[in-house]
């Protein structure tokens, strides 16, 4: 029996509702767990977590919204930078190495693949909200345990976090000043960040950068 003054007040991001209700069915197998908020996109998450106390963050990475709108590492970044005492777990169908690897890098509690299945979702909420232990889902592990590819004459370890933001929205289908707007930075300063992405990587053409965010499986 659930106790609703002692439960932990989680908030869910995701496109999907599919996925929502899947979370919530979910949650419902953990003890003392309670979805508080239920948001569609980045924003609608941040506003929720602005309007009330939440204990636990569950969220997609690739969310599609509005062009003010926020998703991917830069979301994530931001959570850990407005609510630090709030862990987060990552709900993503992303299987990028190096995305997953930077996820890793800013020490998110959880990351979960949505190729796994909701065993292993239960198992990253008692670990991360019951016991305060970070938690990698198996496809993950697999994923983070695999050797860096190396491509003729670049490495894709060798992008930043933003450059790699940049080219999954690019390869997603937004312009350079819908990027910048999600990000609150200037045309130049994302055309930039692209630029040297593409330099690193050996890339030449934009058809080229949507062919490789596709390829690596940025989106």
């Amino acid at each position: 029996m659930k106790h609703p003054e002692y439960e932990m007040r989680i908030a869910i991001a995701d496109d999907h509702p599919v996925i929502h209700h899947a979370l919530r069915v979910a949650i419902a197998h953990v003890p003392d767990l309670c979805v508080a908020a239920s948001a569609a996109s980045g924003a609608e998450l941040l506003d929720a977590l602005r309007a009330n106390p939440h204990q636990l963050v569950i969220t997609d990475l690739a969310m599609h919204g509005t062009q003010s709108d926020h998703d991917g590492l830069h979301l994530i970044a931001q959570l850990k930078r407005l609510y630090p005492a709030v862990p987060v777990i990552v709900f993503t169908m992303l299987t990028n190495r190096d995305v997953l690897l930077e996820l890793d890098r800013m020490n998110v509690a959880g990351i979960v693949s949505k190729a796994d299945n909701l065993v292993a979702f239960i198992q990253a909420l008692r670990d991360v909200a019951l016991q305060g232990t970070p938690y990698r889902s198996p496809t993950v592990r697999a994923i983070l345990a695999q050797p860096a590819v190396e491509q003729p004459g670049a490495s894709a370890s060798l992008l930043s976090a933003k450059e790699i933001e940049v080219l999954r929205l690019y390869g997603l289908g937004l312009s350079l000043t819908e990027i910048a707007a999600r990000f609150n930075r200037s045309v130049s300063t994302v055309a930039t960040q692209k630029a040297h992405a593409m330099r690193k990587l050996g890339i030449r053409t934009h058809a080229e950068v949507i062919r490789y965010a596709r390829v690596n499986r940025l989106v």
